[in-house]
């Protein structure tokens, strides 16, 4: 579970308002307190509705069910809007956008398809999960561009985003999302792009969600800085030595492509409702549904280096240059059978039960020469139990097992429950969730061939039980969250950079806090984490993460919303993981502490009808404290200081 980014009221304060596309402020959006990430990695709060006619929302995978969401109008803090810091408050990267990421926290760890080599793009990369599907009474828009100096050596970001409805119950939607780092240091440009169209139909008794997107990311690899301590403010960045030499023009590329299709038709019947006029309505009340979905994801991971790279010790197919490609397809069906809740009055719950039938392929090449070529086929069988009508209490329980295939014994059930309390004149939530997963090793994990690493491994079943809890109060702007983990048979990357097993038990607890904070108009907005692990040496973690950010906000001439301030991120010093470009892998290092830093930032956002802009002054303190901290993984360091800008333009016509 995410570190949760919840907008809340400060002490003593009243909710913010939220604002509508057309500048407008109103009150008519929804409740709700769970963020979603849309489709550019960006977070908002949940919304049931859009006060100009929009309605956004996520479908469940496996059974298309809709969970409203709100469209990306987010004002406070819009600089820091980005999908690295979307991702987690702490993370592991090159510095430069479009570069692999892995997050410091646990539980914001995410693994979004089984393979192996997607894990490091996760943050950026487009599933069925991040999908925001639209209902429109207009067409809508958003453009974004945001852009930093100097020149040159800039980083750009522009995202794209339409969608329109043909009639009441038909809407088709496209994205375009483009990330160009030509980075601070040598050898470390990033391309990402990523993108397509997505469409929706709502029918009375027939409904269908399509999905078809790609992702398309590419990095130099420059191994990282030779010599962090030399930097000095004075350094000329773009010329400092780095671990590859530049004539090695070693290159990481990470490809997919998503087909999804999900269809549903209900059998039903129309009840009879009188309005307020007397005069009568009827709506359809579905009794039970037939569910098919269909998806097929590709994707593809190439790793090469034109010439020979004395960085590594081995070369197992070719000294003079390496051209490593792994490729990953999934296609999978699914079928279920539905008692819908809405008819299920005297229960007051919703059932399904699923099948699902998936079909594997795993290429592993080196140097154009075909090394491993495998399929395997499962079935699945699930169930789920769910409420989600009502005030009181909602829940979700859903479990599914491997009958047939290399997967077979693999199995997860897990479930979250939710509920809101009035306590004297506050409005608390609460909610818990607990899920466990016997999971067989990912293909890659035990069989991997390239000019770098192999290796032939024979993991057992990993054993996951987690289980977490979060407690919000509407009044105080406070939200506390609780995660705690037991994993047997933790699969990681050593100090070798090689895949290896944990014959044990391992644990990992996490607290986190959100709490905004006002006086008059200065705001202080916190997020904080802290993680105890029961083994530093396989798993480590910084112990204590920490965003905050100081701003002054008002309104000038009644309509232009200015916020000017200062933002700081902190974690505590550890031996965080090192990066292996090769396989795109995060590994064990106990040889250099990072963190123990604070990265401080300087702001001013505006807000006028439509348009969001900002400027900002980042990374402005990096060489004020002594030794190496600022590195955000061993060898890689915070990225110079920098001025950045940026715009969003909504149109709704």
């Amino acid at each position: 579970m995410a570190l949760l980014s919840v907008s809340l009221a400060g002490l003593g304060q009243e909710p913010e308002e939220p604002i509508s596309l057309d500048g407008s402020i109103s009150s008519d959006i929804g409740s709700g307190n769970n963020p979603k990430r849309n489709q550019n990695g960006f977070e908002s709060t949940v919304a049931k509705q859009l006060p100009i006619g929009v309605r956004s929302w996520r479908i469940d995978e496996h059974l298309g069910r809709g969970d409203s969401c709100a469209v990306d109008t987010l004002v406070t803090s819009f600089q820091d809007n980005t999908p690295v810091y979307n991702y987690s408050i702490a993370n592991s990267w090159t510095g430069n956008l479009g570069s692999p990421v892995q997050s410091k926290l646990f539980f914001d760890r995410t693994q979004k398809t089984r393979f192996l080599f997607s894990n490091p793009y996760d943050v950026y990369a487009i599933n069925v999960e991040d999908i925001r599907f639209f209902n429109t009474k207009t067409p809508y828009a958003n453009l974004t561009y945001r852009t930093s100096l100097p020149r040159n050596r800039e980083e750009d970001y522009f995202r794209a985003l339409y969608s329109m409805n043909f009639n009441r119950y038909l809407n088709f939607g496209g994205l375009f999302n483009f990330i160009l780092g030509r980075g601070r240091y040598q050898n470390q440009i990033s391309r990402a792009l990523n993108g397509g169209f997505w469409s929706s139909y709502n029918g009375k008794r027939y409904e269908f969600n399509v999905v078809m997107m790609f992702n398309d990311f590419r990095n130099q690899e420059n191994g990282g800085l030779k010599d962090i301590p030399s930097i000095t403010a004075s350094s000329e960045f773009q010329y400092l030595p780095t671990i590859f030499d530049g004539a090695v023009a070693a290159i990481s590329t990470y490809k997919s492509g998503i087909f999804y299709y999900n269809h549903k038709y209900s059998l039903g019947f129309d009840k009879e409702r009188k309005l307020k006029n007397d005069s009568l309505v009827y709506d359809f009340v579905p009794v039970t549904s037939f569910i098919h979905t269909i998806k097929y994801e590709n994707a593809k991971k190439r790793y090469t280096e034109a010439t020979a790279n004395a960085y590594y010790t081995n070369a197992y197919y070719s000294p003079s240059n390496t051209r490593d490609s792994i490729r990953y397809q999934n296609l999978r069906n699914t079928f279920a059978l539905t008692l819908e809740e809405k008819f299920n009055t005297l229960l007051r719950f919703g059932l399904a039960a699923f099948a699902e039938h998936e079909l594997i392929r795993n290429t592993n090449y080196s140097s154009e020469t075909n090394l491993l070529d495998e399929y395997e086929q499962n079935i699945y069988i699930g169930g789920e139990l769910s409420k989600n009508e009502g005030k009181l209490i909602k829940y979700k329980f859903r479990g599914q097992m491997a009958l047939v295939g290399k997967r077979i014994g693999d199995f997860t059930v897990k479930g979250n429950i939710n509920t809101e309390l009035k306590i004297l004149q506050d409005t608390v939530s609460l909610g818990a969730y607990g899920e466990v997963n016997n999971t067989s090793p990912e293909f890659f994990m035990n069989r991997y061939r390239s000019n770098h690493f192999e290796w032939d491994n024979h993991f057992a079943k990993t054993f996951d039980i987690r289980i977490g809890g979060r407690l919000t109060s509407k009044k105080t702007g406070l939200s506390l969250g609780f995660n705690m983990a037991n994993v047997k048979n933790y699969l990681y990357f050593d100090h070798n950079a090689l895949p290896a097993q944990y014959d044990g038990s391992l644990q990992v607890m996490a607290f986190d806090l959100q709490a905004n904070l006002r006086v008059w108009k200065l705001h202080l907005d916190t997020k904080a984490a802290y993680q105890i692990t029961s083994n530093k040496e396989i798993m480590p973690l910084p112990t204590l993460a920490l965003h905050s950010t100081l701003y002054f906000k008002t309104t000038f001439f009644g309509v232009l919303l200015t916020q000017i301030g200062v933002s700081g991120r902190y974690h505590s010093a550890y031996y965080g993981n090192a990066y292996m470009p090769a396989t795109g892998q995060f590994y064990l290092q106990n040889s250099t502490l990072t963190g123990n830093y604070p990265d401080l930032n300087v702001y001013a956002n505006f807000h006028l009808k439509r348009i969001r802009f900002y400027f900002q002054y980042s990374h402005l303190n990096m060489y004020g404290f002594g030794g190496d901290g600022y590195q955000l993984m061993p060898n890689y360091p915070i990225n110079p200081a920098t001025f950045q800008l940026g715009l969003s333009w909504a149109f709704y016509n």
